[in-house]
């Protein structure tokens, strides 16, 4: 092969090469960033959802049953006191809700609920029984920031 055959191959490698680069950097450039922190995009369940009422009164039973089921299954990625900072958030695409936040505390018991019962993303749908799932609610009350 001479030597400007040569030359030639790989000028049009390296052509083909820039011209991949330059493709990746701009679909990573237009990509959304996935970095830790609040979902840009709020999760809000249905109106008919949010009107449901709790039916479980916030006694010191309930407050302890709300808590262990809490501890066992939510506290992993939500933290000890809510804030999102649990130890399986900082692995996670999106990080936790920040349960103690005024947006989180100002949803009604039944948008809880609902978002317990159908899951989202990395969040699975609860497998608690409807009063384990509004006594978690009860618990998670407690974590507002207006105490």
């Amino acid at each position: 092969m001479s030597s400007k055959r040569i030359i030639s191959m790989i000028e049009a490698h390296a052509r083909t090469l820039m011209l991949t680069l330059a493709m990746l950097i701009a679909v990573f450039a237009a990509a959304p960033a996935r970095a830790q922190g609040p979902s840009d995009v709020l999760w809000v369940a249905p109106e008919r959802a949010s009107h449901r009422a709790n039916p479980v009164l916030p006694t010191t039973d309930v407050l302890k049953k709300g808590h262990d089921l809490f501890h066992r299954d939510c506290e992993q990625c939500h933290g000890k006191a809510g804030h999102g900072d649990g130890p399986q958030s900082f692995s996670l695409e999106k990080h936790p809700a920040d349960l103690s936040s005024d947006r989180v505390q100002s949803q009604p018991d039944g948008a809880f609920f609902w978002k317990m019962t159908e899951g989202r993303g990395v969040m699975p749908k609860a497998t608690l029984g409807e009063n384990e799932k509004w006594s978690v609610i009860v618990y998670i009350r407690t974590f507002s920031t207006k105490h």
